[in-house]
């Protein structure tokens, strides 16, 4: 009588985890489609803005005042294609082991310097909207030394920005914070570790979080400080831009508090695992999502709040027009 009551349980017990098991995979491949989607989203967008300032900063108008400005609007379209290459490349084999249940990455070497170059397209996306703030500063503080607002020395700049992205990655690689996840078939940093998280947060979100926020307040009190002696050494024009530049530079610190949104679902699950010592299974397909979420809004948002961009884009438009109705102004307009 026993050996049937178990066995009745044992069986009982057999199929609940089958259909857990299925529910489980399901969510996944769910998961998985829904990121794949997201990123090429993003991916096209950020790439056809992407090359569109790039033909007009190299070859249409090498002269413009806006130079520097779509040069480092560009530089932040530029790591949300490389995050998005990573996470499509990333989740079409996760997409696969979800499906087929086989494991495709076997080389440890490997994933840890896909972990690695992730992590610096990743860094990228932060800091490059920190050093637009600090040209918006340049702009409205020092807008009397041209040399602060050269286009050779954000180009400079830029590079210096991939530079520190490369040994912060580095850093958090020789640390081994990019451990293998068997259930993902990927190297990530473990979500159960407090240190880990808050060490990646504070490296990729805090410091250019903190130092955005300081140059726009810094730039504040200098603008109510001195707001004289610039309306007397501004032109009305120059008036113009520095209240836009401002503004730019405010929406720039929302951007960025946008982007704390895909930092949200990790710090729940630290959260969860320090009070119930539980981590959820789902934690970390929830906050690859957010992520990648947030990267196609703010391949959006970004155009909308760029007016560079937007002027750009309407004078191409007329450009187009020109050359339609008189097709000999084609090699004056270049």
């Amino acid at each position: 009588m026993s050996s049937c009551v178990f066995s009745f349980l044992d069986r009982l017990f057999h199929l609940y985890k089958m259909n857990f098991t299925s529910q489980h995979t399901t969510f996944n491949l769910i998961i998985d489609c829904s990121i794949l989607i997201f990123s090429s989203i993003g991916f096209c967008s950020s790439l056809f803005i992407f090359m569109f300032i790039c033909h007009y900063i190299i070859i249409k108008r090498r002269n413009s005042s806006n130079r520097v400005a779509l040069l480092l609007t560009a530089n932040v379209y530029l790591s949300i294609i490389l995050n998005s290459i990573f996470y499509l490349e990333q989740f079409v084999r996760i997409f696969r082991f979800h499906w087929h249940s086989i494991e495709f990455l076997r080389d440890q070497t490997d994933c840890q310097l896909r972990a690695y170059f992730q992590f610096i397209a990743y860094c990228g996306v932060f800091y490059s909207n920190t050093l637009q703030s600090i040209y918006r500063l340049c702009r409205i503080v020092y807008h009397t030394r041209a040399s602060l607002q050269s286009f050779k020395l954000y180009r400079i700049l830029v590079l210096i920005q991939w530079i520190i992205c490369c040994l912060l990655s580095l850093l958090i690689s020789r640390l081994g914070y990019f451990p293998f996840q068997i259930d993902h078939q990927i190297c990530f940093y473990d979500l159960s570790n407090f240190g880990q998280v808050v060490l990646i947060g504070f490296l990729a979100y805090v410091i250019p979080m903190n130092v955005t926020i300081g140059c726009y307040y810094y730039t504040l009190r200098q603008v109510r400080l001195n707001s004289t002696s610039l309306r007397s050494t501004m032109t009305r024009i120059q008036l113009a831009n520095a209240r836009r530049d401002l503004l730019i530079h405010f929406r720039i610190c929302v951007l960025l508090g946008l982007l704390l949104v895909s930092m949200t679902p990790a710090m729940i699950s630290v959260n969860m695992y320090l009070i119930a010592r539980y981590l959820a299974w789902w934690s970390y397909e929830i906050h690859w999502l957010s992520f990648i979420l947030t990267m196609s809004i703010v391949s959006l948002v970004l155009l909308l709040i760029s007016p560079h961009v937007k002027n750009l884009w309407r004078q191409n438009r007329v450009d187009i027009m020109r050359t339609l109705m008189n097709p000999n102004t084609m090699g004056t307009n270049q």
